[in-house]
């Protein structure tokens, strides 16, 4: 029988606790009032409505309900192209992602949180290949260095931040 991708699973939602288990971070609750029930399918759809926006969320909910909704952004990651040109003008989407993960990973973060290392490892293979494949296609709306540099950069620090968590 074959597996579930992780965004077609189905279990226990986590509750407005384990968004916000400080109690009182607005943050948190912001995150709770934009994802606080929904399924994974309904997530990942409230999520594609503005990507920018609802990563923030992730940097914020608890640690439970992170573990819950990671595979949210893994399938965004693993779907969406790295560029898109809009009126012109180039978009990375993907940008800010791996920083909002990389929130979670305190060093007190929650077990839940640290079983997804080995996995989130991987997913950073992929989109630091893809990221790779768009820079050498050439395509003409993929033009800026500093953008380029800074992705990269970004999904460099979180790959060597959950290293560390290997190492102790």
């Amino acid at each position: 029988m074959t597996e579930k991708p992780p965004w077609e699973k189905s279990g226990s939602l986590p509750g407005e606790r384990d968004f916000d288990p400080a109690q009182g971070d607005l943050d948190a609750q912001v995150a709770w009032e934009h994802f606080g029930g929904l399924s994974l399918a309904e997530a990942y759809q409230r999520f594609l409505e503005d990507p920018e926006l609802y990563a923030e969320d992730f940097m914020f909910m608890g640690g439970k309900a992170f573990a819950c909704y990671f595979p949210v952004l893994e399938r965004y990651l693993l779907v969406t192209p790295v560029w898109r040109e809009e009126e012109g003008v180039e978009w990375c989407q993907i940008l800010g992602l791996g920083a909002a993960i990389q929130f979670q990973f305190k060093e007190n973060c929650l077990p839940e949180v640290r079983d997804l290392i080995p996995h989130i490892l991987q997913l950073i293979s992929y989109v630091k290949e893809a990221i790779k494949v768009h820079i050498a296609s050439g395509h003409p709306y993929i033009s800026n260095p500093e953008i380029h540099s800074h992705v990269i950069e970004e999904w460099d620090s979180l790959e060597r931040h959950l290293q560390q968590f290997d190492e102790q």
